[in-house]
């Protein structure tokens, strides 16, 4: 991931190979010497090896894969046109980027568990790899939205339905808030075997999904 071991006749030389080598300049770059000799050959000269392990800074490299991302993704979104906006995190921690998207349209990309988010983040990290190499992974995220609590509602929601057409017994779902409610709902509109009430109300509030004859 953007590191790599070189060796030269000297310091200088090895920061030029790496400059070549990852398309980028001195400033760039973090270097750790690994090997530093030097040598009597022939007639007496004597000649140097450096060896470091060098690699591209943190900043460097999370900011040129943003672009790159961002780019792609504004292309996209002003073809598709979709009003979205983008926010962008770069989390240096774990070498990863998160764009974060807010906007009206963003409820396109989260219909069905967010599966079209998942393959947009799929083919934007594909772009950015195919242009720059492989790297830290581009995360997007729909602000205030918690996409990984959603999946795993949908998942429940799904294996609640096969239960209830397999045992004929009801099957609850608890739901914290409208958005998960409407989540539900959506998933059991096409099901002309599945009924479903719903009852409590805030934390306690749940949707009943029952067999219908």
């Amino acid at each position: 991931m953007m590191e790599k071991e070189l060796e030269g006749k000297s310091l200088d030389q090895v920061v030029e190979m790496a400059c070549q080598e990852f398309g980028c300049l001195p400033e760039d770059l973090e270097l750790e010497i690994l090997e530093f000799s030097s040598s009597g050959g022939l007639l007496g000269i004597t000649t140097k090896k450096v060896k470091a392990k060098v690699r591209v800074k943190p900043d460097k490299l999370l900011t040129e894969r943003a672009n790159k991302a961002l780019s792609f993704l504004k292309e996209l979104f002003y073809y598709a046109e979709f009003k979205i906006e983008t926010k962008t995190n770069l989390l240096k921690d774990q070498l990863q980027i998160e764009i974060l998207l807010s906007g009206e349209d963003v409820k396109f990309l989260i219909q069905n568990g967010a599966e079209p988010l998942s393959a947009l983040e799929f083919l934007t990290n594909k772009v950015v790899a195919k242009a720059l190499g492989v790297g830290p992974k581009i995360i997007l995220k729909p602000e205030g939205i918690n996409i990984e609590k959603e999946k795993k509602l949908v998942n429940a929601v799904k294996r609640a339905i096969e239960k209830v057409k397999s045992t004929k017994e009801p099957q609850i779902i608890k739901i914290g808030n409208q958005r998960e409610q409407r989540l539900v709902i959506n998933l059991l509109k096409d099901e002309e075997k599945i009924g479903y009430v719903i009852e409590g109300e805030g934390r306690s509030k749940k949707v009943i999904l029952s067999f219908q004859e």
